[in-house]
């Protein structure tokens, strides 16, 4: 069943290709064409070898212009061959080199520059076979002087194709009632996979141009369609891009299955190419934990099945850095890069140097938070310092200490008298209280467990460090094919060691449990195997990611043979997975590959966001406190006032009683 994703892509690539299938279509209807020309050809008196060479001429300035052509010929001593061998050479005006058949070698070092070049031959000589083992993503041009049989032209195809899988092949016929006819092959056709049909007509030169206007070198019609012929696709294990796990062989689960991206992408391209992928694996029965520590003897494997044939292409994850070095087999070739893989550390939290004993009673609180505090602090004593009612606080030096007895929780020597100063003292020592409270529990924690160091954020500090730097051979190859001679190169070259062939999950328990370890990989890999660590303590990610990138080396899903004739098409829809973004897409989402934003495990620190309730209660006590006061003062002064008159009425009444009483008498 196609998945919904596989169909949407294909909708895309079948949208990007409508013009290719417009240009096919114009050739189905080709052989309509032909018809016509021949009709209109049958008033000459037969077709000329002029007419052929004319075509030669324009095939050869039309896609070889700047490129040099070999043109071979049979040495003969007849007047009527050198005849056509003569007008053969003067038809080519590109550079040219013209030998006969018995000079042409691919090992002799002279000819080298004759490997993956421009092949033209009269091919009715019979003696073209001593050019099939040329490289291969060669062209060749066939030249048949007079109409051939169907089955001698098919004949002739099918030895480029059994021998060197040669594609880029079209023959120039020309015809007994004129014209020239350009044919090719379809590999894979009606009649059975490798099993050359009947030649397909793609032009017709006629009148000094071609009829249709065809791309004669195209490989829309060899691996358009394939027919769903099966292909050997050998798989590269790289977790979590590529996971390759066997099957039982049944039709419903085959012998190997695959998940990731390097198998997606497969999918897509063999339901565009329309083949059958049969995946094989170098690897055996080894389990994905161990095959990180033998890639370097897999990839061999690969290289050498492709080379032998036993593989038609290879999938999964292949690095250019990897491949590029000295040591690389040459005779393989890399399809066009689609993602970056980002080399970096990965380390313990916190492995960094352990803090001085006395920060641990400072980071309780971060700056903000012991900000608010001194300005409470300061505030406060201003305002018991504005209270003169206390005698025993009068001098700054005593509410200085006062509010510091306070601070601290201990028992008070002063009795306030006024209502508002008792309900300031009261908010400010339940505030004190739940400072307190916070500052001793944050403190008891760091006691308890001490503090790790810092983080790590430079290369730098993790070579300054005692941290052992481990490696794997894969990442050990990059290192090798891509340092500069440089001093911290090549201090980090002489520090860096192998990892031993064991379970990567043990690595990264070792990285997580006794922290004495830096692991240098590609993070997405590192991420993968980090995993079942972080669901057993309960995290997102267990182990530290150093921002950025140490190295960014350029990937692929696809390996070839050299000049396979399947690079063309497989890099035709690479180039349209890379160019919507899906690559990417499916780099990022797909299973378990992203690495999750470090904020999200930090440890939590005292902010002021978590103590802004006490504060708030705080100022709010000061809000009540300072409207308490300010009543207090203005009834105070009433009272005062009230009080004032009445003394006054009573020491009149007083003045008033014995001047009454004298007035009696």
């Amino acid at each position: 069943m196609i998945r919904p994703v596989a169909v949407m892509v294909l909708v895309v690539l079948s949208f990007l290709n409508l013009a290719t299938s417009v240009a096919a279509a114009g050739t189905t209807s080709l052989a309509d064409e032909v018809s016509m020309s021949v009709v209109s050809a049958q008033n000459n008196s037969g077709g000329s070898p002029a007419e052929l060479f004319d075509c030669l001429a324009n095939v050869t300035r039309t896609y070889f212009d700047r490129r040099t052509v070999y043109m071979y010929f049979r040495q003969s001593e007849t007047a009527g061959y050198s005849a056509v061998v003569d007008a053969f050479a003067m038809a080519v005006q590109s550079p040219k080199v013209i030998v006969p058949y018995s000079s042409f070698t691919t090992q002799d070092p002279s000819q080298q520059q004759t490997r993956g070049g421009v092949f033209v031959f009269l091919a009715e000589d019979m003696l073209y076979t001593q050019m099939l083992d040329a490289k291969q993503r060669s062209h060749f041009v066939a030249v048949w002087t007079k109409q051939m049989p169907m089955n001698n032209i098919r004949r002739t195809f099918r030895h480029f194709w059994d021998v060197g899988k040669q594609v880029n092949v079209i023959g120039l016929v020309r015809m007994d009632g004129g014209g020239v006819n350009a044919y090719t092959f379809r590999p894979f056709s009606n009649y059975g996979c490798n099993k050359l049909g009947r030649p397909f007509l793609l032009d017709r030169w006629v009148d000094g141009r071609f009829t249709v206007g065809a791309d004669l070198f195209s490989s829309k019609p060899k691996t358009g369609n394939m027919l769903g012929c099966p292909l050997r696709c050998a798989g590269n294990e790289h977790p979590p891009d590529t996971v390759l796990r066997p099957g039982d062989g049944t039709p419903q689960q085959p012998p190997w299955t695959t998940s990731g991206v390097g198998g997606k992408v497969l999918e897509i391209v063999a339901r565009h190419m329309n083949f059958t992928p049969v995946i094989m694996s170098p690897k055996g029965d080894m389990s994905e934990m161990y095959s990180w520590y033998y890639s370097a003897e897999v990839l061999d494997n690969i290289t050498a099945m492709l080379y032998s044939e036993e593989a038609d292409l290879a999938f999964g994850w292949y690095s250019y850095a990897t491949h590029n070095s000295a040591d690389t087999n040459t005779n393989t070739e890399l399809a066009r890069t689609t993602s970056i893989d980002c080399l970096g550390w990965a380390v313990p939290y916190r492995a960094g140097p352990p803090p001085q004993p006395w920060t641990n009673y400072v980071y309780e609180f971060d700056k903000i938070g012991w900000l608010f505090i001194g300005s409470m602090f300061v505030i406060v004593v201003g305002v018991f310092h504005f209270f003169r009612k206390l005698k025993k606080l009068h001098r700054v030096d005593s509410v200085l200490f006062f509010v510091y007895h306070t601070a601290i929780d201990q028992p008070l020597g002063v009795r306030p008298v006024w209502c508002s100063l008792r309900a300031f003292m009261v908010h400010w020592l339940w505030y004190c209280m739940v400072i307190n409270v916070a500052y001793k529990a944050s403190l008891g924690s760091f006691m308890t467990v001490p503090a790790h160091g810092a983080e790590f954020t430079r290369m730098e500090e993790i070579l300054d460090s005692k941290l052992i730097t481990m490696a794997t051979p894969r990442s050990m190859h990059i290192m090798n094919a891509t340092t500069a001679t440089t001093r911290i190169s090549r201090t980090f070259m002489k520090r860096l060691q192998l990892l031993p062939p064991t379970n990567f999950e043990r690595i990264i328990d070792r990285l997580v449990v006794k922290r004495d370890i830096a692991l240098f990989e590609v993070k997405r890999f590192m991420y993968y195997y980090s995993i079942p660590q972080a669901k057993r303590i309960k995290v997102k990610i267990p182990i530290r990611f150093l921002p950025g990138c140490l190295l960014r080396t350029h990937t692929t899903q696809f390996m070839f043979n050299g000049g396979s004739y399947l690079a063309e098409p497989v890099n035709a829809v690479l180039s349209t997975l890379f160019e919507t973004g899906i690559v990417d897409h499916w780099i990022t989402h797909l299973g378990s590959n992203k690495v999750l934003p470090l904020e999200k495990i930090r440890g939590r620190v005292l902010k002021l966001a978590r103590l802004k309730e006490p504060f708030l209660f705080l100022f709010f006590s000061y809000a009540v406190a300072s409207v308490v006061l300010v009543v207090e003062i203005c009834w105070s002064a009433r009272l005062h006032r009230r009080l004032l008159s009445w003394n006054v009425l009573q020491r009149t009444r007083l003045v008033r009683s014995p001047m009454a009483a004298t007035d009696r008498n």
